[in-house]
């Protein structure tokens, strides 16, 4: 089976795995975003204030229960034990999106075989990865944890979204730090809570699930940026601004536009964002969705550009590893 059959409502599973990826979970069931959320973590304390539909304390035979002290090894050990729990709580969406922040044990470790196993089981499943990279002062051994987990996530997703930490803190390095990894969070489920939107909301203009497959199905590095602004093409720079990777879209094989935005927007005005893109930065394929949004003052555009190239993770990973 590839792609959704015609009348059928697309699912949309999302796993977050570690500390990180459990917190963008609790971020998610705050904005309401419609989809099936499963927490798998190591720590239990930690789980406990997760917010999730399903929650997962894996490898307590490994950790008993404390963690896996930033060793991917112990993090992929532990997924592994429980594997079969894993899949069982998964099942066959159609769309499977696996976040966390990789640096540690835990999403180092063990998102590459929750995405393995679902590849090899059900070789139909969109397998997205949405994970950030660490900030480079945090020492060379998150980094290379970080570098084993991307390079073998890589390998079996079929779409790989990562935010550079530093970016980040080039971005809004000034803010408190709580303030930082709550708008890290809230950047990830917004875009999540979009792509599930864009299959449970009525749209003026509707992307098909042929459509979005057609841009992350087996697709490489992708980047991600959201934006808001007076006019729909600066809410488009404003998202092209807030991309978490030194990602060249020029050369991005694909695009995905969507805008959110009120009634009385004319063509042309909704059409710009897509120009942008198509003119301005020479993309061939991009596709994209309006919904109408009474609540919004201003138009809001989530884009996902896939097949990019980013020097930074080519210097980290090799040329080879990011397309």
């Amino acid at each position: 089976m590839s792609g959704a059959p015609e009348g059928a409502r697309v699912t949309m599973t999302v796993v977050g795995v570690g500390g990180a990826g459990c917190n963008t979970l609790n971020r998610l069931k705050e904005v309401g975003a419609p989809v099936k959320t499963i927490a798998i973590h190591t720590e239990a304390n930690h789980l406990k204030a997760i917010k999730s539909d399903v929650k997962l304390l894996v490898g307590e035979t490994v950790t008993g229960g404390f963690g896996s002290g930033g060793n991917p090894n112990v993090g992929e050990r532990a997924i592994m034990a429980d594997l079969d729990r894993i899949m069982a709580a998964i099942g066959r969406p159609h769309v499977l999106i696996v976040t966390g922040g990789l640096g540690g044990g835990t999403a180092s470790g063990g998102i590459a075989p929750i995405l393995s196993a679902v590849r090899d089981r059900f070789p139909d499943v969109i397998r997205i990865a949405l994970v950030s990279f660490p900030f480079s002062w945090e020492g060379l051994g998150k980094v290379n944890n970080a570098r084993y987990g991307l390079s073998r996530i890589m390998g079996v997703a079929d779409l790989t979204i990562v935010n550079l930490n530093d970016i980040l803190s080039r971005k809004i390095g000034y803010i408190q730090v709580q303030y930082a990894f709550k708008y890290a969070d809230s950047l990830l489920a917004a875009v999540i809570s979009d792509l599930a939107n864009l299959f449970y909301m009525p749209h003026v203009v509707s992307i098909s699930f042929a459509d979005f497959e057609a841009v992350v199905r087996e697709a490489g590095l992708g980047a991600v940026g959201l934006g808001v602004g007076g006019r729909v093409a600066d809410a488009a720079k404003t998202a092209l601004g807030n991309i978490l990777l030194d990602a060249e879209i020029k050369e991005a094989d694909s695009a995905l536009v969507y805008l959110q935005a009120t009634p009385n927007t004319s063509l042309e005005e909704a059409g710009s964002a897509t120009k942008l893109l198509t003119e301005d930065y020479l993309l061939e394929r991009v596709y994209w969705g309006f919904r109408i949004a009474e609540d919004l003052n201003e138009p809001r555009i989530t884009i996902i550009a896939s097949g990019v190239r980013s020097p930074t993770l080519e210097g980290l990973l090799g040329i080879s590893a990011t397309r």
